[in-house]
């Protein structure tokens, strides 16, 4: 059995945004104790718990994200849940996420499950900025001081997906996606010329390894 791995989408969340600086005092304020998420926000889109010794688990990321253009998402809300082992996760979310971001989450993990990947659990669509051991209060009350944070709605672009190891977080795999059609199509363009390029005069070796 190889490490477990996660799947994410980046998202460049500021720590120095004005509602999460609301959020943090309003915590504070009434003696929450958060254990803020240091930086590196993201959306995780699958956890991996089990997957074939031989599976190749580059090819499921780039028929899924490569030479795609990044999905839009806009975030609207700050809530929480319980884990399993009973911590509450402060989260941000969408009330409405874009039809590509969606698509994108499915064809993600469709094609890994294709190479016979194992996932922990649906996908739950947010990104973790604290958490909150559940002695300190509960869910219920937690999430009436949350709606007390004013979240403006904010739209990003979302342009890298990663695999990682679990629980080291080394990178495994990177895909960046694209800001729009003509960036991503001029980037697929030039991995052929870079493929054709590798195979030099032998075209029997020319394949790109991204079709």
């Amino acid at each position: 059995m190889d490490k477990e791995k996660y799947i994410e989408v980046e998202v460049p969340v500021r720590q120095d945004a004005q509602w999460f600086k609301q959020l943090r005092a309003k915590t504070a304020e009434q003696g929450v104790n958060v254990k803020w998420q240091n930086g590196h926000f993201h959306i995780t889109v699958a956890f991996i718990t089990d997957h074939p010794q031989f599976a190749n688990l580059f090819l499921p990321m780039t028929h899924s994200v490569a030479w795609k253009v990044g999905p839009f998402l806009t975030f609207d809300k700050v809530d929480a849940f319980t884990t399993r082992s009973g911590q509450l996760i402060l989260y941000l979310t969408s009330t409405n996420p874009t039809p590509e971001f969606m698509d994108m989450v499915r064809r993600i993990r469709e094609e890994f499950k294709a190479v016979g990947c194992e996932f922990s659990s649906d996908f739950k669509l947010h990104v973790t900025l604290g958490r909150v051991e559940a002695s300190q209060i509960s869910l219920d009350a937690l999430q009436r001081l949350l709606a007390q944070v004013t979240i403006p709605a904010f739209t990003f672009q979302l342009l890298k997906v990663n695999t990682l190891y679990y629980p080291s977080h080394e990178v495994y795999n990177i895909k960046d996606m694209y800001p729009d059609e003509q960036t991503a199509q001029n980037a697929y363009e030039e991995r052929k010329r870079q493929a054709f390029r590798n195979a030099g005069s032998n075209f029997q070796l020319f394949a790109d390894p991204d079709m």
